[in-house]
């Protein structure tokens, strides 16, 4: 609304102030809806990639209400004298249907024993209907005898999924369960994972690839190696900074190394912190243009790094050096060690520093160094690799190790997203290079020349170093921009949807991992009730 003053105001101005005034407050409100809009849209959003996140979490009184049917059944099953003989047959002697009836939360099911016997052998109602009636009452949470039908105590939503499953072989995830819910109702029926279909398998979990047996490390690996215990402390000391405190603290400062090394190495060719070294004097020969030959005594100005930046170099590769060994004597198996990829950076970063010490003390001077640089040059460059040892802290972020498996899942979208792109580049710089190669100062003097301009258009870069001039070579780089939108949006929903799904993975593991810490710490206290 507007202020008495305002208002005044304009009633006393001409009518521009008017229009003007009005416009102003137009645009506030349309603004001011647009952003509620989206904010709403957003925060939804993540309302819903929050609730997918939120795993199914067993509380005490969830423990407390499960009747613990499976574990029951599993001990009749064992005993031999709690089953009878059950043929997979439509009829019986009479010509009636065989059927198990089942009261599932009130909502009454009738299903075909031969069914049942012909799915998979391990499931709940499998070897539910292969006990005797006594076994049953045992196993089931009611009876009722007017209908003979068998009680349980569950989701009948859930159930018609586990119906679905005996009667095609497929389960489907009803679409207003929750997915970690439907999980643990397939879990009670053993339901195989493996029969969800295809359309619902986002909710299953992604199984780990088990560690291979030569590679795996744990306390009994030691046993048998010189300084066993020694080796072992400092494996777990080096190798696992969630073990104690100190080794956390050696981690950080690893890390803090790497950050500074690198700091210093960039910081280092700034010409500002540069200062310059005279090399020692040395004579050349030169060729007058009268055919006389003179020899000068030239002395050369090479700028070189700071001397606090050489001292901050050699006490990182020092520290790179030690911390090298150590992990060299630790580790069990020292070939497999040294043939991992980030053992491999971890060498090569501290090898350049070994190999220039070594020509110095030899009596290779820094005039030969200089001319021989070239050939250091690479070697050098990979002391920057040093931080790539950043990615070793993968093993124990949670959040780095979220974000390689979304880029494990999504190597099919990111393989369709490359091919596509690639695709677009050459046909756009083909077109665009026939269209403006005959323009004056044309940037476009060949196709190869235009895929820059094509990358940087179709990413939505746009650097505008290189732009057509023509009029169809702006339709043809407004036609390269919309198709980069597209090639570039529809994989990174399926990655972002990817990422989600992974770090719900991650947390239902964490949590079935708290469940049986929980479960081992409620048994150990139960021994100690027993024995007092």
């Amino acid at each position: 609304m507007l202020d008495l003053k305002v208002l005044g105001t304009v009633l006393a101005g001409d009518k521009r102030t008017l229009i003007s005034l009005k416009c102003q407050y137009l645009i506030k409100a349309i603004v001011l809806s647009i952003y509620r809009v989206t904010g709403n849209m957003i925060s939804g959003a993540a309302q819903q990639h929050k609730k997918r996140l939120i795993p199914l979490r067993k509380t005490d009184a969830m423990h407390h209400a499960e009747r613990r049917n499976g574990k029951i059944l599993d001990e009749l099953w064992r005993n031999g004298d709690s089953y009878q003989l059950v043929l997979p047959q439509k009829t019986n002697d009479a010509d009636e249907p065989t059927f198990l009836r089942l009261n599932i939360g009130g909502h009454h099911f009738l299903i075909l024993i031969d069914a049942l016997l012909r799915a998979e052998p391990t499931t709940f109602l499998a070897r539910f209907v292969q006990l005797n009636h006594a076994a049953r009452l045992k196993v089931s949470d009611a009876y009722f005898t007017d209908d003979d039908t068998y009680y349980f105590q569950r989701s009948p939503i859930a159930f018609d999924a586990v119906f679905q499953y005996y009667a095609t072989g497929v389960v489907h995830r009803p679409p207003e369960m929750c997915p970690a819910a439907f999980l643990s109702e397939l879990e009670f029926w053993r339901i195989p994972l493996s029969n969800v279909g295809s359309c619902c398998a986002d909710v299953v979990p992604k199984e780990k690839a088990p560690e291979k047996e030569e590679e795996r490390v744990d306390d009994n690996t030691f046993d048998n190696l010189t300084f066993g215990k020694l080796r072992r402390r400092m494996w777990t000391f080096l190798e696992r900074p969630g073990s104690s405190m100190q080794a956390k603290a050696f981690e950080l400062s690893s890390t803090l190394f790497v950050a500074i090394s690198v700091m210093g190495l960039s910081f280092g060719t700034i010409p500002d912190f540069q200062v310059i070294q005279h090399m020692p004097p040395h004579n050349e020969t030169i060729v007058m243009p009268n055919g006389t030959v003179t020899v000068v005594v030239k002395v050369e100005e090479m700028k070189v790094e700071h001397t606090a930046f050489v001292i901050t170099e050699r006490v990182c590769i020092a520290f790179f050096t030690v911390e090298y060994c150590l992990r060299m004597f630790a580790a069990p198996r020292k070939l497999r060690f040294a043939l991992k990829p980030l053992n491999l950076v971890d060498l090569m970063a501290i090898v350049p520093f070994y190999l220039e010490l070594l020509l110095t003390m030899c009596g290779v001077d820094d005039r030969k160094l200089r001319d021989w640089r070239w050939a250091f040059l690479v070697v050098r460059i990979l002391r920057v690799l040093r931080v790539i040892r950043i990615i070793k802290l993968g093993r124990f972020s949670s959040g780095l190790q979220t974000f390689g498996m979304t880029l494990q899942r999504s190597q099919k979208q990111l393989q369709m997203m490359t091919i596509v792109l690639l695709t677009g580049v050459v046909f756009f710089s083909t077109m665009i290079y026939f269209l403006e190669k005959d323009e004056e100062g044309t940037p476009f003097t060949s196709i190869p020349a235009a895929y820059w301009w094509c990358i940087v258009t179709m990413t939505t870069v746009g650097y505008g170093d290189a732009v057509p001039a023509t009029t169809m070579g702006k339709v043809i780089a407004s036609a390269a921009i919309m198709c980069g939108v597209l090639v570039l949006a529809l994989p990174i929903t399926i990655i972002v949807d990817n990422f989600i799904k992974v770090a719900q993975d991650e947390q239902q593991a964490e949590q079935a991992k708290l469940d049986h810490e929980r479960q081992e710490e409620l048994i150990v206290s139960m021994l100690h009730k027993d024995e007092d």
